[in-house]
């Protein structure tokens, strides 16, 4: 398999990981500051201005916990060419 391969498996499953996490994390915080399940954005009930803020809210965590993800999985990838282990390991994958 070549590193660009192994790179790009690692950064999506580290940053679609971090994405799941964050939308999480934003569930909770707000079940946690306002004693409810965040509202449903789809629902025809809410407000929109109250729809467009939990988007855009969601929608920004979820982009930086990705963009954070997947320069942690580079850096993982970089560090493990450096360790010897890794780096035979990286070498099996890549053949």
């Amino acid at each position: 398999m070549k590193s660009e391969t192994i790179w790009s498996l690692v950064s999506a499953g580290v940053a679609v990981a971090s994405g799941i996490a964050a939308r999480n994390s934003a569930r909770k915080a707000y079940e946690h500051k306002v004693g409810k399940p965040p509202l449903d954005p789809y629902d025809p009930d809410v407000k929109w201005r109250h729809a467009l803020l939990w988007g855009a809210t969601t929608g920004v965590m979820v982009g930086v916990a990705r963009i954070i993800g997947r320069r942690a999985g580079s850096e993982a990838v970089r560090r493990a060419r450096h360790h010897r282990r890794s780096r035979k390991l990286l070498e099996r994958l890549e053949r």
